[in-house]
């Protein structure tokens, strides 16, 4: 006698209700991937942001805690007193130095001049390799900018930032020619606020045989500087100077719109020579 087998197989409705299930299980896996992929991407790219925030943070103050001599140019807050009420305004594409007493750094004359080694009027000139470009670039005290007040941390007091342009920072080597001079570091660190970059420009030399020239026709002019990236992705630049106490607190806002990540990094740097900063009598 045949015994009689069942091959019915899966009918349609069942054959639906499974291709439903997959579906649904195929849909919430390849989400978890995806979920778990686009935060492995933003840890790693909130690292590699976090890992340059520090190293571009410790270079700048290096420098800083060693400078001989700081100068900004860029936009700040400055103070003026009209019928003894102080109040600050803000002010552009400008310089902020401290000049030498005597004579033989920067200085202003009574007209706002830049006046370098206490005779050459340069304010109206800027150098670059190829000539000068005739721009005017007001010059204030870096003592005029209003200072955060609290040294152990920045300020959010907006009136206290200065947007940088560019940094300029002497400061000494740490090394003796030759001759037994003192080598010092001509740094000038210029923010591209559409490339979002940090460039770098770096020479040394001993006191006597450096052409303040070299290095100044730099410092308005980055196009050339690609090949020395500080660091990229930085979506603020800027300082805060307190004269009186001989700080500066620096402050990094780093994106990487790609991942949507964001890394904030600010500190408080003491400079060793306290007269770097003290407001001199023009």
């Amino acid at each position: 006698m045949l015994k009689k087998t069942d091959n019915r197989g899966f009918t349609f409705i069942e054959l639906i209700l499974y291709m439903a299930i997959l579906a649904i299980f195929m849909v919430a896996v390849t989400s978890l991937i995806g979920s778990t992929v686009t935060s492995n991407r933003k840890i790693s790219s909130r690292k590699k942001l976090q890992t340059q925030a520090t190293e571009t943070y410790d270079t700048i103050a290096e420098m800083l805690m060693a400078a001989s001599d700081v100068r900004i140019h860029g936009d700040a807050y400055i103070g003026t007193t009209s019928s003894g009420v102080l109040s600050y305004s803000k002010v552009e594409h400008s310089n902020f130095l401290i000049p030498g007493s005597d004579g033989t750094e920067d200085s202003k004359d009574a007209s706002g001049q830049l006046v370098k080694n206490g005779g050459v009027a340069v304010r109206t000139q800027r150098l670059v390799k190829s000539g000068y470009y005739v721009t005017m670039y007001p010059c204030y005290d870096i003592a005029d900018i209003k200072p955060f007040l609290d040294t152990a941390s920045p300020s959010t007091d907006e009136q206290t930032y200065i947007d940088i342009e560019h940094l300029f920072i002497k400061y000494a080597s740490g090394i003796d020619s030759s001759t037994g001079d003192n080598i010092y570091t001509y740094c000038t660190l210029s923010y591209d606020k559409t490339k979002k970059n940090i460039y770098i420009y770096r020479i040394s030399s001993d006191e006597a045989g450096f052409n303040p020239t070299q290095h100044t026709q730099y410092m308005y002019d980055y196009s050339d500087k690609d090949g020395n990236i500080l660091c990229m992705n930085v979506e603020n630049f800027r300082l805060q100077v307190n004269a009186e106490t001989g700080t500066i607190a620096i402050l990094l806002d780093f994106k990487d719109s790609k991942a949507n990540v964001t890394y904030d990094l600010g500190g408080v740097v003491s400079l060793r020579n306290s007269y770097v900063l003290k407001k001199h009598e023009w």
